[in-house]
């Protein structure tokens, strides 16, 4: 388990990337503008932060196999929130090697090619693994909360609880938005991204949560049933018999 909580935290680092595009000469609006921009073909450094992404969503599907091979048995809500980090990971791993060919929140023509289908299909094909994306998010969030409260209650997690509350309402928002761009789509989806990540982190870095008693007990190997005389077993009053001294026959003379 300890693997898996470290290579979750390495692909959080990757999966904030993003955060240091000014830096790296990005123009594009914050407010406006999508995360995923930052690795459209014709921005700087966009092959950088296309690594960074398929490295990312790596780390978060080999911390889920790593996750669910260490605590076997699984119970059915935290195998469903390994399953939702699972799916985040590929299809943020779909998302960088399917870039857009332009900025659509950037170029006025972009965006009115991409409204005519005019751009190539890596702009449908990135919306949708974007949407998986986010739903895998969303189910892991869910499920681990499930599973925490039935477990062993939010104890030493409630900052992870916190967080993953911020990033379903931070997702709501990035929905509106997408609807409504004044809504501040950029703020909204970097928002989503942050929290998400915040969780993930508050998640590798928490206590891990203790079982049901019920579930510790099934999870206990049998105990062995006591070993039976490999002789034949024999009544007490036969065992006194053969125990009591022999006396020597007596012959009439």
């Amino acid at each position: 388990m300890r693997r898996a909580r470290l290579i979750l935290l390495a692909g959080c680092v990757l999966y904030s990337a993003w955060m240091i595009a000014p830096l790296l000469g990005s123009q594009l609006s914050p407010l406006y503008s999508y995360v995923s921009e930052t690795g459209s073909v014709g921005q700087p450094n966009a092959q950088f932060f296309r690594a960074t992404d398929l490295l990312a969503g790596t780390a978060f599907v080999v911390a889920a196999a790593l996750a669910h091979r260490a605590a076997r048995p699984v119970p059915t809500l935290a195998l469903v929130a390994l399953v939702g980090l699972f799916v985040l990971g590929a299809a943020t791993m779909c998302d960088a090697l399917m870039p857009l060919s332009c900025t659509p929140t950037a170029d006025a023509a972009c965006a009115a090619r991409e409204a005519a289908g005019q751009v190539p299909l890596t702009h449908v094909g990135h919306a949708v693994s974007s949407g998986i994306a986010g739903f895998g998010g969303v189910v892991a969030v869910l499920a681990w909360g499930l599973w925490r409260r039935r477990s062993s209650g939010f104890d030493g997690a409630r900052l992870p609880l916190g967080m993953g509350v911020a990033y379903l309402l931070a997702t709501a928002w990035t929905l509106a938005a997408m609807l409504e761009p004044a809504l501040y789509l950029g703020l909204a989806q970097r928002s989503q991204v942050l929290t998400l990540t915040l969780w993930l982190v508050l998640l590798a870095t928490s206590p891990q949560a203790r079982r049901p008693r019920d579930q510790q007990l099934r999870a206990q190997p049998p105990a062995e049933p006591p070993r039976a005389d490999r002789g034949t077993p024999r009544s007490p009053r036969r065992s006194a018999a053969a125990a009591a001294p022999s006396r020597p026959d007596r012959h009439d003379g």
